[in-house]
């Protein structure tokens, strides 16, 4: 069946993939770990992957990816999976869409994920806002100053080529196989 031009796709099961342009296949059911509390995330992290999942989106922002590193380091050396069929994505937020941001801001991931290595790496948003150093506050959030009587965010004028190109240098790097954006509208 067909939603306009989005295929919809039938019988999707936890083994059903989608094959890229690079020829990678991704998983195509994952878990999303968004809004997972931060006490429950390793738990379900880790009972996912015993149910079968191994696709696993994460996001800086997301707040959970400490969490979710105890989750995958727990499954990995228990030997229910190893990570090489694990397909990990993560998301660079807002706040580092400067070039001299995504790496930091990727190697905090990593770090946070205990992974050497993530699928894919995917911009949040094609928002960039101020830079908000990760050691001040983590994950930085949408506001400059969450605190101030009316905070509000603080936009930066980065074009995406740049944070692009900064992204294509750590696939070239060999931190992340593939990079993408998502939350972009196609008008």
């Amino acid at each position: 069946p067909r939603l306009g031009d989005i295929v919809i796709a039938e019988n999707v099961t936890a083994e059903s993939t989608v094959k890229l342009h690079s020829g990678r296949e991704v998983p195509s059911v994952g878990l999303g770990l968004w809004k997972i509390d931060q006490d429950k995330t390793a738990a379900v992290v880790q009972q996912a992957i015993e149910c079968g999942y191994r696709h696993l989106d994460s996001a800086a922002d997301y707040g959970n990816e400490i969490q979710t590193g105890e989750g995958l380091a727990a499954a990995l050396s228990q030997g229910a999976v190893t990570r090489e069929s694990l397909w990990i994505t993560s998301k660079l937020w807002n706040t580092y869409h400067r070039p001299e941001h995504v790496r930091p801001a990727l190697e905090k991931s990593l770090r946070d994920l205990q992974v050497d290595y993530l699928d894919l790496y995917l911009m949040h948003f094609p928002i960039a806002q101020q830079y908000v150093p990760i050691e001040d506050r983590y994950p930085p959030g949408w506001f400059a100053d969450p605190d101030a009587d009316q905070p509000k965010m603080i936009p930066d004028r980065v074009p995406i080529i740049e944070t692009w190109q900064a992204m294509e240098e750590l696939v070239d790097a060999g931190l992340v196989r593939e990079i993408g954006v998502c939350n972009f509208v196609i008008a």
